[in-house]
């Protein structure tokens, strides 16, 4: 493949002609590309189990539906609205 001089020299585009671009041509394609050294990874995190009652499941099973996410993720969320409040203060 012929280098460019530069991304620079690549028209501006909306995003459906720069998709198109992008998957007939290869970053390697353009003078100055190098692959990045940005690494990503998840902070770590520590599990917990509650034992609740039977009424509680059924309320948190509700509104995690209600809600449209899952059981875990919606306790997550409360108890991280609930640390937020407490640092807060």
């Amino acid at each position: 493949m012929k280098k460019n001089n530069s991304v620079s020299d690549i028209p501006p585009m909306n995003d459906e002609n720069l998709e198109k671009f992008w998957d007939s041509h290869e970053p390697e394609g353009f003078d100055g590309w190098h692959e990045g050294t940005l690494k990503f990874a998840r902070p770590a995190k520590k599990l917990i189990q509650l034992r609740l009652e039977p009424r509680d499941i059924r309320i948190i099973d509700r509104e995690s539906k209600l809600s449209g996410i899952d059981r875990a993720q919606l306790v997550r969320s409360w108890v991280k609205e609930k640390i937020r409040q407490i640092a807060a203060a």
